[in-house]
């Protein structure tokens, strides 16, 4: 009984990713320094709710780029519960994000390429399996952010 009991008192607290709001905004981003990888929505770390159970502190952080809203259920209860796995797709996942900004920061600053070049150079294997063209547009305004954010430093 007494699990029963713990189950229905867990403790919550606000959501220290969208300050309990329920969605993130630019000025969560930006304070959580996630500007090129997150858009404005619904808040992934609360799901929405604008508050989380206070082990949810413990077992994920909050500015975890991982943790976004389109990640399948199952694995986002799989990084919840800290599967070692999911850990590890987290981990490559930012890896991931810091490489690619570093390789479009030197084809565009070394390579004096721009940004429609870059993006095709991406694209290039995606161009024979017909890459949408919403896709293009979307990755060379990525693109373009990355850049504008280096000129900003």
């Amino acid at each position: 009984m007494n699990f029963i009991r713990n189950l229905l008192n867990t403790s919550k607290v606000e959501c220290p990713r969208c300050l309990g709001k329920g969605e993130v905004n630019w000025d969560d981003i930006k304070r959580l320094k996630k500007d090129l990888k997150w858009q404005p929505g619904k808040c992934a770390y609360c799901n929405g709710k604008g508050e989380v159970a206070t082990n949810m502190l413990d077992k994920v952080a909050v500015d975890n780029s991982y943790l976004v809203i389109d990640l399948p259920e199952e694995e986002r209860k799989k990084l919840i519960n800290r599967d070692k796995d999911a850990l590890e797709r987290a981990h490559q996942f930012d890896i991931h994000f810091d490489d690619l900004k570093m390789q479009v920061e030197y084809l565009h600053f070394k390579g004096n390429l721009k940004a429609n070049e870059i993006a095709d150079f991406y694209l290039i294997s995606k161009m024979e399996a017909n890459a949408s063209t919403q896709e293009r547009i979307e990755l060379i305004e990525y693109i373009e952010k990355i850049i504008e954010q280096k000129k900003g430093e």
